[in-house]
């Protein structure tokens, strides 16, 4: 037990160092008191042999026990989610009353209250396992490690809770089996795996964020005109390795600057935001899409047709023109117009199918906009 207090105040420190590093992160500093709320919990519990004081050997220190778990994942749903919502809020406080109303009532039969904490805490782990599973992070790795260790401090639990039952009500001190030593052991192992996996995930997911912010516009969240212009020369170069024909198309909003200019620049960002998912929406996994600037839009479509196109393109102008657009209780009519070209050698280069995407879809406005028109090179 010594040991296991010893790792847990260990690990405390040490996130509550990182806080100290990265105070814009509240989750290490959660995690850092679930850590320090464990070692108090087993002074408590190890207090047993000096006093006979139920209350504060054994509620309060079983209470210790599971809310240092529970810390654990309330760090991880501030991680994950910048907050805790009111519901969850209202959730976990009446868990906590249930929990504590059996803890009163079990706390002074012998090993009652042991076996009530490690199944709540085996249920907690549970809960961090499905946590992480639906927050679909990457890199993976990090999330695959934690979850596997938090699914084993589960198991672990689970199996200390059948270990103890047998024992209820005998007056048997359960922590003396010797298998419970081994669960013990267990902990600490899992707990040292945890500790330093936590932060690990952290910058994992802070470098990947900030990789994706070099990629991504900041408004749409679409591939920003640096980064569509990269992977659109190098899909080009496949497809001509390939001998697949590729389209580009070019979409712009209608009238935008009347937007802009009616109901200010707020509701403008908000419906190129929108337009960017009904994109989203509206285009194929295998299509690049980016916006290149103001209301512009390209998208390089590979081994597609210009019927196929056509078709895709045509879809997008009618989804946009009919979609009840009201941003901010304000009625806002977007229209697109799209021009496209293909390039079936796949001999022209990028620069070259853009401008002419760009000149076909300045012909779909002048023939009276919302529509999709290809250039002459398009066939």
């Amino acid at each position: 037990m010594l040991l296991t207090l010893l790792v847990n105040l260990m690990i405390g420190l040490y996130l509550a160092m990182v806080y100290l590093l990265r105070r814009h992160d509240k989750s290490f500093l959660v995690w850092s008191i679930a850590c320090f709320v464990f070692v108090a919990g087993g002074c408590a519990a190890g207090a047993r042999a000096y006093i006979d004081q139920p209350l504060l050997t054994y509620l309060l220190a079983d209470l210790l026990f599971l809310l240092s778990p529970a810390l654990v994942v309330t760090g991880l749903v501030l991680f994950l989610r910048g907050q805790l919502s009111a519901r969850s809020r209202q959730q976990a406080a009446l868990l906590l009353t249930l929990y504590l109303l059996l803890l009163s009532m079990l706390y002074q039969v012998n090993n009652a209250s042991t076996a009530l904490t490690s199944l709540s805490i085996a249920v907690v782990f549970i809960y961090a396992v499905v946590l992480l599973k639906k927050a679909r992070l990457t890199p993976v790795f990090p999330v695959y490690v934690l979850q596997l260790f938090f699914a084993l401090h589960s198991a672990l639990m689970l199996l200390q809770f059948l270990l103890v039952m047998p024992l209820i009500g005998e007056d048997y001190k359960a922590f003396v089996l010797p298998s419970l030593q081994w669960v013990l052991l267990g902990h600490v192992l899992l707990t040292t795996g945890t500790g330093f996996m936590l932060p690990l995930l952290s910058f994992s997911l802070t470098e990947n964020q900030l990789l994706r912010l070099t990629e991504l516009d900041d408004l749409t969240q679409l591939l920003n005109r640096r980064e569509f212009l990269k992977r659109a020369n190098q899909t080009l170069l496949n497809s001509r390795r390939q001998q697949h024909s590729v389209v580009v198309l070019m979409i712009d909003l209608d009238h935008f600057k009347l937007i802009n200019d009616r109901w200010g620049h707020a509701i403008g960002d908000l419906a190129l935001k929108k337009v960017a998912d009904l994109l989203k929406v509206g285009l194929r996994t295998s299509d690049l899409i980016g916006r290149l600037g103001g209301e512009e839009f390209a998208v390089l479509m590979p081994n597609t047709s210009v019927e196929q196109a056509a078709f895709i393109g045509q879809r997008l102008c009618d989804r946009i023109a009919h979609h009840a657009w009201e941003i901010e209780a304000r009625p806002v009519k977007l229209t697109v117009s799209v021009g496209g070209t293909s390039c079936v050698d796949a001999l022209r280069d990028l620069t070259e199918l853009l401008k002419d995407a760009d000149d076909a879809m300045y012909q779909a406005k002048a023939d009276g906009r919302n529509r999709i028109v290809f250039g002459a090179d398009g066939t």
